[in-house]
């Protein structure tokens, strides 16, 4: 008895963890919406950022922007234009030779 309750807690944590990898390996975030400086957003004419998270998944690894560039946790990277055109966040990728260049301003920002 004691062998088929050892085999059934086996099972049953194999299948826990099996069901939380395979959770965790389809977890997308989608598209993100960077909002926090909107008020200076519209002083430039500019809406809000919409960001293709998803996108950028498939066509990079976590660890190719995570943690170097940008911090793991909302709110925590204060980007700016400024910042970005300076070789920061954003800015270290989108510069005409990797990505789309950054006064290529209606490919992140939405109409006003």
């Amino acid at each position: 008895m004691s062998k088929r309750i050892l085999l059934t807690s086996l099972w049953l944590l194999l299948t826990v963890l099996t069901a939380t990898t395979a959770i965790a390996e389809d977890k997308e975030l989608g598209d993100m919406i960077f909002s926090s400086k909107i008020d200076s957003m519209k002083q430039a004419g500019m809406g809000e950022v919409i960001f293709p998270h998803t996108l950028h998944e498939e066509q990079n690894s976590c660890s190719d922007c995570h943690p170097d560039i940008f911090i793991e946790k909302r709110n925590s990277n204060d980007i700016t234009m400024q910042k970005n055109m300076d070789g920061n966040f954003c800015g270290m990728c989108h510069d005409s030779i990797n990505a789309f260049a950054l006064y290529e301003c209606m490919s992140c920002h939405q109409e006003p």
